[in-house]
């Protein structure tokens, strides 16, 4: 009996933590979770598995806890120490959570606390268990919790406290659990809490209450198609009616459609437990015969529980084995995708920098162009400036020549002038006869005051100075021949002195001529009459 009592007690905490309420938005857990709410753990764990590789993807830290955890609740039944494993790394990814969502963390820790808590008990760390559910009651009590966890750690508690034979305290805290479950309208949770409280009821014999608990848990199982709860409010129903009624055949038909229910389960104990239920019954009918056949499935059941546990295993890893090759075949896709976007991001950035390159060397070449094109207008005006420099300098040179060959010439007129007054002078005084001094006076005044002298000079002076005298005559139409005279004198850059000795007059009458010469020119006083004559 206290095998039976301790798989019962086992049961009952299977039951109390058979899972959590949902808080993820996520699709894929949310059709996990809608999967293991129906029992359906092979199709759960594959989406929840699917969750995992994919936050772990996307390195969501919040989605890989929560979805760790779900995996942890899919494999204990079959498999605790896979269940732990799972658990066990979705507690570090809660602890990796505390900084970015606190909030979040606290709560997924203590969910994975009361989840090992449950594996412990199953493990018959009983102690382990107590203290694990004690610290998750110390820290949520009093707060506002939705997600069944306090709950969960109430029924736990009450489990346990009953496997210490301490009644008091667990039916205080199974009411408790009811009392959560109830605020929070925990519909996952409420059909094993009714069913712990009517047992309660049951043993205080208070047939009514507890045949109400007793069918609420089994009409609140089946709207929510909670198979694992339906089989336990059918064994609550099938042993209520032997306590009160002596009723065995109804409790054998209860107890009949909670093995049809339980050979679905994946997790054995509850057909076991179904088993065991009708062995009892048996017993009282004194149907020995059956009791042992049921005996023996019982055995073969136990026996088989160890290789089914190693199905599941393989199960499992060959789910992980399907999703990982996908997810490797999906990553070698987008591995492809990421080189062509990489491939294209670079053909671009080669195109963008050749374009660069090339508007680079256009405005270059361009901004060169354009300064060449400046340089080379620049150079043409220099070669211009340079070439009227040049001419400017030759003709300054040609024209100092022209007046040196003039001064030239003039000094050679006066030189054959001078020898020729020379010559007949030396001739008459050879002849030394009485006219000597009238000729020779005569000869002075000949060279003096001839005029053809005058057009000899003015003969000279054009060839030197051309059209001197017609630019003269052309602006000033008034001038006389002797202003002319004045104006070449003045042009040969002659003092007044030496004007004056040439036209044989006074350098006073050389003033006044030239004075007169300055009114007919229309010159200004400031304007200076040898400038004005030297520029023409």
């Amino acid at each position: 009996m206290n095998c039976i009592r301790t798989l019962f007690l086992s049961f009952i905490l299977l039951l109390a933590t058979s899972g959590f309420a949902l808080t993820s938005d996520n699709p894929l857990m949310q059709k996990g979770w809608a999967a293991l709410v129906k029992d359906n753990e092979n199709e759960a764990f594959q989406y929840f598995w699917q969750a995992h590789e994919k936050a772990k993807q996307e390195k969501n830290t919040a989605d890989n806890a929560e979805s760790l955890l779900y995996l942890g609740i899919c494999s204990y039944g079959s498999s605790l120490e896979k269940g732990l494993q799972y658990v066990t790394q979705s507690l570090s990814e809660y602890k990796n959570l505390e900084k970015t969502n606190p909030e979040k963390a606290t709560i997924g820790r203590y969910k994975c606390l009361q989840l090992i808590s449950t594996i412990y008990s199953r493990q018959k760390k009983y102690d382990e268990a107590l203290q694990l559910s004690e610290e998750v009651v110390k820290e949520l009590k009093g707060k506002n919790d939705t997600s069944g966890t306090l709950g969960l750690a109430y029924n736990s508690l009450g489990s346990l406290y009953e496997l210490k034979n301490q009644k008091e305290e667990s039916e205080a805290y199974y009411k408790l659990g009811l009392t959560e479950f109830e605020n929070g309208n925990n519909v996952a949770y409420l059909p094993t809490s009714y069913c712990k409280v009517g047992e309660i009821a049951q043993q205080h014999n208070d047939q009514e209450n507890s045949l109400l608990y007793f069918k609420k848990a089994f009409e609140l199982a089946q709207s929510t198609q909670n198979k694992q709860a339906q089989v336990n409010a059918l064994l609550a129903l099938g042993k209520w009616h032997i306590a009160f009624e002596n009723n065995l055949l109804l409790a054998e038909n209860y107890y009949d459609k909670a093995r049809i229910i339980a050979t679905t389960l994946s997790d054995k104990l509850f057909e076991i437990k179904c088993i065991e239920a009708l062995i009892e019954l048996k017993n009282q009918q004194e149907n020995f015969k059956e009791v042992s056949q049921l005996q023996a499935e019982v055995i073969a059941i136990k026996d088989s529980f160890y290789s089914f546990e190693r199905e599941q295993i393989v199960k499992s890893l060959e789910v992980q084995f399907e999703v990982s090759e996908k997810n490797r075949k999906l990553k070698l896709i987008s591995a492809e995708q990421e080189v062509s976007k990489l491939t294209n991001y670079l053909l671009l950035s080669l195109l963008g920098l050749l374009i660069v390159v090339f508007l680079v060397l256009f405005i270059s070449l361009k901004r060169i162009n354009k300064r060449d094109k400046q340089l080379l207008k620049t150079q043409e005006e220099l070669v211009r400036v340079m070439e009227e420099q040049k001419q400017f300098k030759e003709q300054q040179f040609q024209n100092d020549i022209e007046y040196k060959e003039s001064q030239l010439s003039a000094i050679t007129i006066q030189m054959l002038e001078k020898n020729e007054l020379l010559d007949e002078i030396k001739t008459i005084l050879n002849k030394k006869e009485a006219t000597s001094e009238a000729e020779i006076k005569k000869l002075v005044n000949k060279y003096t005051m001839q005029d053809n002298n005058w057009k000899d000079f003015d003969n000279y002076f054009e060839s030197v100075n051309k059209n001197f005298y017609t630019r003269l005559k052309q602006k000033y139409p008034d001038i006389s021949s002797n202003d002319l005279k004045i104006c070449a004198l003045i042009k040969l850059n002659l003092s007044i002195k030496e004007m004056a000795a040439i036209l044989n007059i006074s350098p006073d009458s050389v003033k006044t001529a030239r004075h007169r010469l300055r009114k007919k020119l229309q010159l200004s006083t400031e304007e200076n009459l040898t400038d004005f004559i030297l520029s023409i």
